[in-house]
């Protein structure tokens, strides 16, 4: 099949105008936002930056050196008590908690938000337990995968530990260090784009079809994969188109925020009240992966096909007709030889 992405986008731009600004509706906005808020809770703020602080800039090597040994000084002398070790597992323990419920809030989150967008409706507590056994399936799948990504990530660290201070202590020249450093940077390099990857897949694809066909995260996979593989290409390329876009709207709304003196930057870093602000991203975005899943035929398709009349707010169900004054769309189909023509009416008996 002929693949499109300039399709996807244009009918993900015209979905988003019709459901936030055909009609402007501030209360569907914070509702829209409280579900989009969740779905993205537990991946953090998108778009933040990572600009260096100008003061460390003054700061040499030697205080790093002497800020690095007082630090690990102080943490020996820290473990010294025995309640060291207490106070230490329970804080792990409360941060590891927090992250549960984070994850369990944002799973769920990520149906309720989708439910929304495709009946065009702001319900909460419906979708919250009709969906729960996705969203709970999702949660534990994200578990396990975060598990097994955590001991990848810690036994490649521990090889490359084991690999490069046996080489380093030996001082050799940059020349002989530099394959192993270039070669350190390519296998990390493919490991993020790939963690990148399977959590773009996960979050615009998967859910999709779970939500679609309401299975599990595994059984979504087993579908998704074999999609993947017969278009790999399609679906890479539509990743980086995807990357491209956000970054573009997120760079918008930047922009944006410093021309109001940064205030909209302020409102915006504030949880909830950021994602309702930024309300038109997020959801530009969820309608874009879900229009190009829906290319791949009707197992993947969750949107019924936009009518012809641009941003007509009232759906499919307008067809090609004719968008009248009042709002109303009459088809040709509508229109036929009245059957009582040749009655007199009330105002002619």
């Amino acid at each position: 099949m002929q693949t499109s992405y300039s399709q996807p986008l244009d009918h993900a731009w015209r979905r988003m105008k019709t459901l936030l600004f055909h009609p402007f509706d501030l209360g569907r906005w914070f509702v829209l936002g409280f579900t989009a808020w969740l779905a993205q809770l537990a991946g953090g703020y998108p778009g933040g930056g990572g600009e260096k602080v100008q003061i460390f800039n003054d700061w040499d090597e030697g205080f790093f050196q002497n800020w690095s040994g007082g630090a690990l000084e102080t943490a020996r002398n820290f473990f010294d008590y025995p309640w060291a070790f207490m106070l230490a597992g329970m804080i792990f323990l409360g941060v590891l908690l927090i992250w549960l419920v984070v994850l369990w809030l944002s799973s769920r989150g990520h149906f309720m938000f989708l439910d929304n967008l495709v009946h065009s409706r702001t319900e909460v507590k419906m979708p919250w337990s009709e969906f729960s056994s996705q969203g709970d399936s999702l949660f534990l799948w994200q578990v396990v995968y975060s598990l097994i990504v955590l001991l990848l990530m810690g036994s490649l660290l521990a090889v490359g530990i084991l690999t490069f201070f046996p080489v380093l202590a030996l001082e050799p020249p940059l020349a002989a260090t530099l394959p192993l450093v270039i070669l350190a940077g390519t296998v990390g390099f493919i490991l993020v784009v790939a963690l990148v990857f399977i959590d773009f897949f996960l979050t615009g694809f998967v859910v999709p079809i779970m939500y679609r066909h309401g299975i599990s995260t595994t059984e979504a996979w087993k579908r998704f994969i074999p999609l993947f593989r017969e278009n790999p290409g399609a679906f890479v390329l539509f990743g980086l188109l995807y990357f491209g876009v956000m970054l573009v709207g997120w760079v918008l709304f930047f922009v944006g925020g410093l021309v109001t003196c940064c205030i909209g930057l302020i409102l915006m870093a504030i949880p909830y009240i950021g994602t309702v602000i930024t309300l038109p991203v997020h959801t530009f975005a969820r309608f874009l992966s879900v229009e190009f899943l829906g290319q791949f035929g009707d197992d993947f398709r969750l949107l019924q096909p936009l009518n012809d009349v641009p941003d007509h707010p009232y759906g499919s169900g307008s067809g090609s007709g004719e968008v009248q004054g009042d709002g109303t769309v009459v088809r040709p189909e509508d229109v036929g030889q009245d059957p009582g023509g040749d009655q007199p009416g009330p105002e002619n008996p």
